[in-house]
Order: C-alpha cells, then sequence, then structure tokens
C-alpha cells in the first residue's frame, strides 16, 4: 500500500476520515528508502509532473492533511520516520497556502512538494494497521495479501486470521486495539 491510499480511505462501517494508520513493515527495501530518504526536499526533473499533480491535488482537497498527520511509523527505519516527519511538515506548511495556484505552488514550494510526493508515493507499507477513532474498528494491512488494506464490514472478517495477525504484531499494535478493538480483540484471550 501506498501511504498516498489513506487520503480517500475512510472506515467502511461509519465513513469515518481520516484512519489512524501505524505502519509495522515496508515492502521498500532499506537501501532503496535511504535513497528516497536522502534525497527528499531536492526536487528532480523526472517527476515534474507528478508534482503537477500533487499540487492539484493539494488544491482540489484530494490529499487530506489530517491524514499524512495520523500516520505513525512504528517500523524502526529512522529513515522512514525521519521521511515521515518532513512529510508532515511539508503538508503543514503546504495547506497554509492553498489559496494559491498550482503553478504558484510549484514555484514556491519545489522542496515541501517533493518531500510530500517521495513519502506518499515512492515507498510501500508491508504490514500495518489502520483505526477508526470514531467507532473503533481495526483494519489490517498486510494480512491476507502483502500490502493490501482489508477494510471489510464485520461479518465477512475471519476472527481467527484476525486475532492471529494481532497477536503476531501485538508489540507493534496500541493497547487499547488489543484490549477494546472491535469487531476482535485480545483483550477477552488475555484474562
Amino acid at each position: 500500500m501506498k501511504p498516498w491510499l489513506l487520503n480517500i480511505l475512510a472506515c467502511p462501517i461509519d465513513k469515518h476520515h481520516p484512519l489512524e494508520a501505524r505502519f509495522f513493515s515496508w515492502e521498500t527495501s532499506e537501501e532503496e528508502m535511504h535513497k528516497i530518504a536522502s534525497e527528499a526536499g531536492t526536487p528532480s526533473h523526472y517527476f515534474r509532473k507528478s508534482y503537477r499533480h500533487l499540487a492539484k491535488q493539494l488544491l482540489d482537497g484530494t490529499i487530506s492533511p489530517a491524514a499524512v498527520r495520523a500516520i505513525e511509523d512504528v517500523t524502526g527505519s529512522r529513515d522512514s520516520a525521519g521521511l515521515l516527519a518532513e512529510a508532515v511538515e511539508a503538508v503543514g506548511r503546504l495547506e497554509q497556502v492553498l489559496d494559491r495556484s498550482e503553478d504558484e505552488l510549484l514555484r514556491e514550494f519545489p522542496d515541501d512538494l517533493d518531500r510530500l510526493y517521495r513519502f506518499l508515493n515512492l515507498v510501500e507499507v508491508d504490514a500495518g494497521l489502520l483505526v477508526c477513532p470514531e467507532c473503533g474498528r481495526w483494519y489490517p494491512v498486510g494480512s491476507a495479501v502483502e500490502t493490501i488494506p482489508e477494510l471489510l464490514p464485520d461479518d465477512l472478517r475471519e476472527e481467527e486470521r484476525d486475532l492471529a495477525w494481532l497477536e503476531r504484531w501485538r508489540d507493534r499494535v496500541p493497547a487499547s486495539v488489543l484490549e477494546r478493538g472491535k469487531p476482535f480483540n485480545l483483550g477477552d484471550r488475555d484474562t
């Protein structure tokens, strides 16, 4: 899953957006992550069209600054944590100037557009967790199929598989999800 996807995902039960996201592991290799992180903030002519598209998405509301701020990196990677921090700072600056045109954003904020673009589009989450802060439901990323978020309604979820996934990632899942998450949690098993 590309982090960009969080801009359009919502809880299938109550339609709340944004979902809180915790990234556990990356499909992107450490070597590639280091390269992406070290080049962040240095615009590349290879991404010119992508920067323009990103500026358009910022202006039309497709990019959700709240969704970017709702991401937590618990992968243990210094490079990805740094890249996320830069993306959050960049989106914070960019959301203050959304009264500007695409061309003005491209001209005045190329470094921030580059940072945000690289984080949202060049890295790939292998495993993680999405949580709806409204209803308390949680959704795995990479449980049944690597990198794919599984936003299924309760009646289509497999309890044993979901509980095994929670157990596997127990050290990275917030206590609130482990103890009270919906539709399943480990709270009853731990007592």
